[in-house]
């Protein structure tokens, strides 16, 4: 009984190493970034002025308390406007942020990319026992929309709170078209569902071949000696 045991952690264990390495997969690919993950084609690049990114970081540092109320204060910032187009659906919005951790603690930021009077979700990048110091880019892109054909609208971005950051750099970018899943994203995906149907598959055969070893040895030796 006692070795059945034993065999049972170790096959816990050796499920939970899998089960990880398989969620680390996909967070892998995912953090990767390229052309083809956010859409067919760049439509335009705009980097947030100077200006802005002063007030945003004196917000930021001078109430730590109270950031979001601070930053409330601060007006978005909009882009040029410009057309859509049908063929262009649907466009995504992405963030690009470069900065740095003030101190060694998590780091993160709270955006919301938006569409001219659209409400737009409100998405958040960080990174967690980041150095002081320490230099990070930190990309995140928003749900794709369709918008409607022949309108004109205007990226918009606005930052809601944050913490423990500098930020020396912020790019918005507009993506038409749907984005391609890369090869590593397609990988990580069936490496899941495979190593999910084999821990589970391995794990009811061990249990079955034990219960049958267990049903052939017989009763065990100490109900033999009290009968």
């Amino acid at each position: 009984m006692r070795m059945l045991v034993v065999r049972v952690w170790g096959m816990c264990w050796i499920c939970l190493v899998l089960l990880c390495g398989a969620f680390i997969a996909p967070a892998s690919a995912l953090a990767q970034d390229g052309p083809s993950r956010h859409g067919q084609t760049l439509v335009g690049s705009y980097e947030l002025p100077a200006v802005l990114l002063d007030q945003y970081n004196e917000a930021i540092h001078s109430q730590p308390v109270a950031v979001t109320s601070a930053l409330a204060q601060i007006r978005g910032w909009t882009g040029a406007e410009f057309r859509v187009s049908s063929s262009g659906n649907p466009y995504t919005l992405v963030v690009k942020m470069l900065g740095q951790a003030v101190d060694t603690d998590d780091m993160a930021a709270r955006w919301q990319p938006y569409w001219s009077d659209l409400p737009g979700s409100m998405a958040a990048m960080g990174e967690p026992s980041a150095r002081a110091g320490e230099p990070l880019q930190l990309v995140l892109a928003s749900e794709p929309v369709t918008l409607e054909a022949g309108r004109l609208v205007t990226p918009s971005l606005r930052l809601l709170a944050a913490r423990n950051v500098r930020m020396d750099r912020v790019r918005l970018e507009v993506w038409s078209g749907a984005g391609e899943t890369s090869v590593l994203e397609w990988l990580a995906d069936w490496w899941l569902a495979a190593a999910t149907l084999v821990i589970w598959g391995g794990l009811i055969v061990y249990l079955h071949r034990e219960r049958r070893r267990a049903a052939l040895a017989g009763p065990p030796a100490e109900a033999l000696v009290e009968e």
